[in-house]
């Protein structure tokens, strides 16, 4: 019997010890146990981009309220009636956890640290930061991405996020200009150049500092004088992020390589437009209808649809191929942006603002394929740039050639309150009316999702009396018009 009993135990303790190690022993030690940076990165720049390029996000929010597209199989959303609030939470939990997860990898093994892939990491969140505070005005920012330590956190205002970013951006690309490093594994977008991404930080400055030009012109002046010393200056250093059509997981969110895609019509208001002044992006924005050969656009915010839409033009299949590139921000639009600040008396250099006109439409031109400076130059005798009305003529132009990049587009028309430079009205009220009592021309911005009024009920709601009310009519800070 005792030695029954000795046995019993001696059993009991080596089951009780392979439990103890059953972690250890089902571990395989060539293998980490945590995602590296690299991965952490390339897989962040992946899932900004296809977010921001979202069938949804882009194309019934962004490109419809920048009036480029509408609806042809629903209405509802060119009608400001949005059925889909995820952009807050696929940026939260998705990119912008990734980035997060590289500094508390670096702060789990500070012997690893590498400056400049930290740098990246927080230009690129700054960059989601700022879709996110033009969309929503006040969010989570500095007590964001904090996991289990603070499950709940409050809202920052929306002009004391844009000081954060700033000052944020402004530090990024000092590193990358002053401090050693290793290389930048894992991106994408620049190749791992520090040079690149110290241009990428500064004209995401100027686009940043740009939105606030009327609401506090001084320090947009300020940051954009500095930011303009070293930033993109050619085409070729337009930043996106590069689809590939040959995989299947990799090719361009929106595209026809599956089916011919129907669901959108490109609108009367651009359609009109580019045909008014013989604009050579016409085919390339859009494609004549199958069945008449013409382009035609559909009449923005019509009740009308259908999944075929016979008679109207569709967007032109190079904008949306599967190689169709994500694009972060342009030479272009670091040059309308050039534009107009020279034309509100900052010092950007040597060139006039009209010479830097002419060259933001000479590089809108270039990244969508027309490179014959005849046709250039006779396109540009037709749109003239006017001194006394620069915001109509710049924006008009930035408008066209921001197509695509549909929520950047949108946050333009808010800020410029674009007409055509003749002074014609450019954008129209839903031809159907508005499905939001609140809003009858254009949302100011989108309301909080029920996620985040759910889960984070308390400072939600703080969040929206702060800004006036959780409506689409709330204005952000920065649009004074």
């Amino acid at each position: 019997m005792k030695f029954n009993t000795i046995f019993l135990l001696a059993a009991l303790l080596v089951a009780f010890s392979g439990c103890q190690n059953f972690e250890e022993l089902n571990t395989d030690p060539a293998r980490s146990s945590e995602t590296q940076p690299e991965f952490l990165l390339a897989n962040a720049q992946k899932r900004a981009s296809d977010i921001m390029y979202d069938t949804y996000f882009n194309g019934r929010i962004g490109m419809e309220l920048s009036q480029y597209w509408m609806g042809t199989d629903k209405t509802t959303d060119g009608r400001f009636l949005f059925t889909n609030d995820g952009l807050w939470n696929g940026l939260y939990s998705g990119p912008l956890m990734d980035l997060q997860e590289i500094q508390n990898y670096y702060n789990r093994h500070p012997e690893e640290s590498n400056p400049h892939t930290l740098a990246v990491a927080e230009i690129l969140k700054s960059w989601l930061f700022h879709v996110l505070t033009d969309a929503y005005i006040d969010i989570p920012y500095s007590q964001a991405l904090k996991g289990d330590d603070i499950p709940q956190p409050a809202f920052d205002k929306g002009k004391d996020v844009y000081a954060g970013i700033l000052a944020s951006l402004k530090k990024q690309v000092d590193i990358l200009q002053n401090t050693p490093s290793g290389a930048i594994r894992g991106d994408i977008i620049a190749n791992g150049d520090p040079k690149q991404w110290a241009r990428i930080g500064n004209a995401l400055r100027i686009r940043i500092a740009l939105r606030t030009a009327d609401a506090q012109p001084a320090e947009a002046k300020a940051v954009i004088e500095d930011a303009v010393k070293n930033t993109l200056t050619s085409v070729s250093q337009d930043v996106f992020f590069p689809y590939n059509v040959s995989a299947t997981t990799s090719r361009f969110p929106y595209n026809d390589v599956e089916r011919p895609l129907v669901e959108f019509a490109v609108t009367s208001t651009l359609v009109d437009y580019l045909k008014s002044v013989n604009d050579p992006r016409l085919p390339i924005f859009a494609r004549p209808d199958d069945t008449n050969g013409k382009y035609i656009g559909k009449v923005y915010g019509t009740e009308a649809n259908s999944p075929t839409m016979i008679g109207l033009s569709k967007p032109g299949v190079i904008a949306y191929s599967g190689s169709a590139k994500g694009y972060l921000i342009t030479y272009a639009e670091v040059a309308f942006a050039k534009a107009e600040a020279a034309a509100r008396g900052m010092n950007v250099g040597t060139e006039s603002a009209e010479d830097l006109y002419k060259a933001a439409v000479t590089a809108s031109m270039t990244q969508w394929g027309i490179t014959d400076s005849k046709a250039i130059a006779t396109y540009l005798e037709g749109v003239p740039y006017k001194a006394g009305n620069f915001k109509n003529v710049i924006g008009t132009q930035k408008w066209l050639a921001l197509y695509m990049q549909g929520l950047q587009a949108w946050m333009e028309r808010l800020r410029l309150d674009i007409k055509k430079p003749n002074g014609d009205i450019l954008f129209i009220d839903p031809a159907s009316g508005s499905l939001d009592p609140d809003v009858k021309d254009v949302p100011k911005r989108l309301k909080y999702p029920s996620g985040s009024r759910a889960s984070n009920a308390t400072n939600s709601a703080a969040a929206a009396k702060n800004i006036g009310g959780d409506t689409q009519a709330a204005k952000n800070w920065w649009d004074v018009l």
